[in-house]
This record gives structure tokens, sequence and C-alpha cells, in this order.
């Protein structure tokens, strides 16, 4: 399997988060309402699987340098936007609640604008990425693995042909 890279990412908390690229973090949740793995800090690389020309069937999120197998599922991510994206969960939480106004703000224009011209890649939020990509045919509900590496969670990878 052929893997595009979308862009690199360091990772600075402990928490991938899969979730739709519009719909609002809630900045008073205690654990997140997205499928969610815990991971080593470290600099990650975001792929996609392109069977065809713009239709990614797969996303994923893993330490640059391995090599990790699908796990288990850790979730299901519900899409109703067409975008998926991946963030450092603890580390653009942190930044939402610095400023929820402009948070909100910035995914109505910025992040839609973005979304709404590019089919994959990578924003950032005050310093925090989210990485992206359309969600295989769009909207859906779509099954949210760990990547694991030597029995160890390593990343996080979504399924959109399933």
């Amino acid at each position: 399997m052929k893997w595009n890279e979308v862009g690199k990412i360091e990772i600075f908390g402990n928490r991938i988060a899969a979730k739709d690229a519009m719909i609002l973090l809630d900045q008073d949740a205690q654990e997140p309402e997205w499928p969610t793995v815990n991971v080593e800090p470290g600099l990650f690389i975001v792929e996609v699987h392109l069977p065809q020309d713009w239709h990614c069937t797969r996303f994923r999120i893993r330490p640059l340098n391995s090599s990790p197998e699908a796990g288990p599922p850790v979730g299901t991510l519900d899409v109703d936007n067409g975008m998926a994206a991946f963030v450092d969960y603890d580390t653009f939480l942190s930044a939402v609640r610095e400023d929820y106004d402009a948070y909100e703000e910035w995914t109505g224009m910025e992040l839609d604008d973005e979304l709404s011209i590019n089919f994959s890649g990578r924003t950032e939020f005050r310093g925090s990425p989210l990485a992206y990509v359309k969600s295989g045919d769009g909207d859906g509900t779509f099954t949210a693995l760990a990547l694991v590496e030597n029995g160890k969670t390593v990343g996080l990878e979504c399924r959109f042909d399933q």
C-alpha cells in the first residue's frame, strides 16, 4: 500500500485525536469525545492512502521512521462536513482554552477557507497543528484504529473505505 505524506506534526502532549475537522472542541471537556490514542511525544508524519486521484480511503498519523500495523478499533469517527482531522489533543485544547472566541472565529473563517480549497493539508491554531483530509466519499461514520508497533500503540488510523 502506498501512502502519501500530508505533513509532519510535532506531538507535545500524550493524546492524538481524530475528529471532524469543523466541529469545535468542547473547552470544558474532561475527556475527548473523539477517538483518541495515548502516544509518546515526538515528530509524527500524517499520511493518506489514495487508490484513485482525490479519493482518500485511509488517513493515518504515525511516528516518523516507524512502520506500525493496524491494531484494535478505538472508536468511530462521525464526519458531517466531509473532512477529517488529527490533532495533538492536549496541546490543541490548551490553545482553545486560552481564547475560545478566537478559536470559534478561526474555525468559521480561516479553517473553513482552508478546507474549502484544499483536499488535504496542515494548518494551525495558535501554533497547534491540525492535519486534515477529505474523508472518502464525504460524510459518514468511520472506524478509527490504533496503530501498533512492537506491541505498543504509536499512532492512529481512520478508514473511510469500510
